[in-house]
């Protein structure tokens, strides 16, 4: 147990006990925000998870002996601001409380209204706050833009700074009655506005990435393999239009993993289930044994093959377009295809660097750049068709290579991924599509490992 734990039993005020905490923790260093209360858990002996909590915030579970460690439960489903409230909530049960707490949506008890006291100490120290509303109060009072600003300083909800703001430091005008500021709340729109003004939490998710990586870093097993490959052959054959349903995608996907290229699915005259076989046979690439330490762009091309192996013209495969082309919807014009190769070798160039010198990357930093790679990739297009496919393939690639957890996007949220990739190809703005491969990472982790 941390040795703050029983500094943390004699002091009943938490605001007291998060500044307490302050000072144990950074010492002499100058606080930085956004504070990390992710890390602040693994750097006191905490493991936390993502997982799906339903209808609960997260939980806590204490160590049950010395050989055993406490864990965190953190819900997948609830905002990053909310995420990181949580762990700083369940950072003051790991230093108060030695029984298992399920901390709820809504109502809550009175230990569990000390501990969201402390989280919100903790994520905006009452000094700090005062200091960010003097630099933007005007006779003394922020305006709901001036708080959304703050908000982001700290990390944390825009409800949860009013609040704090409203009662601790008074410096929001009208009426600050609860049922008041919730109405002001929803006309003021927090989220539209955050996007409107060019707001991101890449940085607060890259503070969550960069804590988990006991958890992102996985050898998969079969269940995880099985999991992937039925949910990414589905998902993805989705994505690009293919009408089949999970049940019957699932079954081509086993009969082609026991029969191999002798599975009825692979010599049909349907297309939907020659796609499906393609896309196993391309999966199966991605998670090749052993795993090769090294990392091209042109594996592209063997995956490209791969996904047209199974169709009355195989040859197609592996080929680079040869004539140029126009991507409907895009936000940009493809490479002329007389200049693919010479483009593909500088992307190389790029993924080689970033595998050789994965152990400098941080996690996020290391997905981060994958991501723009990838980005780049759409933007070359260098075949005919399967484009979409291949390319999230290598993506995946760049991952499993590095043991990080490998990726696969959901049909529903076809619609962010094409959104975020155009907010990529307009401005080079990569905040959106940073925040939706984070996501989707944590997300798929979550189903990999339950």
């Amino acid at each position: 147990m941390s040795d703050f734990s029983s500094t943390a039993r004699t002091i009943d005020n938490a605001e007291q006990l998060a500044a307490a905490y302050l000072l144990h923790y950074f010492k002499d260093q100058e606080i930085s925000y956004p504070i990390n209360p992710f890390q602040m858990l693994i750097d006191e002996g905490v493991k936390f998870a993502i997982r799906d909590f339903g209808k609960l915030e997260g939980v806590y579970v204490p160590a049950l002996s010395q050989d055993d460690v406490p864990i965190v439960g953190i819900n997948i489903n609830r905002p990053i601001t909310r995420q990181r409230f949580t762990a700083a909530h369940e950072l003051c049960h790991y230093f108060r409380d030695s029984e298992q707490h399920l901390c709820p949506i809504g109502s809550k008890s009175a230990i569990e209204k000390f501990a969201d006291r402390f989280a919100s100490s903790l994520l905006m120290p009452l000094g700090e706050l005062r200091s960010q509303v003097r630099k933007l109060a005007k006779n003394g009072y922020v305006e709901f833009d001036d708080i959304l600003e703050i908000a982001d300083y700290f990390g944390v909800s825009f409800e949860s700074c009013l609040f704090r703001i409203a009662y601790f430091i008074h410096a929001v005008p009208g009426n600050t009655e609860a049922s008041e500021l919730k109405k002001n709340i929803r006309k003021y729109k927090p989220d539209s506005r955050r996007r409107e003004r060019g707001f991101n939490n890449v940085s607060l998710y890259e503070g969550l990435i960069n804590s988990y990586e006991h958890a992102l870093r996985l050898v998969p097993n079969d269940f995880m393999l099985n999991v992937f490959q039925n949910e990414y052959v589905y998902n993805d054959s989705r994505m690009e239009g293919v009408d089949i349903d999970i049940e019957t995608a699932a079954e081509i996907v086993t009969d082609i993993r026991l029969s191999k290229q002798s599975s009825k699915y692979c010599s049909g005259e349907n297309e939907a289930f020659l796609s499906i076989a393609g896309h196993t046979a391309m999966y199966s690439n991605i998670f090749e044994l052993p795993v090769p330490d090294k990392c091209s762009v042109f594996e592209t091309v063997t995956l490209h093959r791969k996904l047209y192996s199974c169709f009355p013209h195989p040859e197609f495969g592996g080929q680079f377009r040869q004539s140029n082309t126009l991507v409907l919807g895009a936000k940009f014009e493809t490479v002329d295809y007389k200049e693919i190769i010479q483009e593909m070798m500088k992307i190389d160039t790029k993924v080689k660097l970033l595998y050789e010198n994965r152990s400098e990357h941080s996690i996020s930093s290391y997905i981060k750049t994958a991501v723009q790679l990838h980005h780049e990739l759409t933007v070359i297009h260098p075949f005919g068709d399967g484009n979409g496919r291949t390319l999230r393939a290598f993506f995946n690639v760049t991952m499993v290579r590095n043991k990080l957890t490998p990726v696969y996007i959901k049909v529903e949220d076809k619609d962010e991924y094409v959104s975020a990739l155009a907010a990529a190809d307009r401005s080079a703005d990569y905040a959106p599509l940073f925040e939706f491969f984070f996501r989707a990472i944590l997300r798929t982790n979550v189903e990999l490992t339950r």
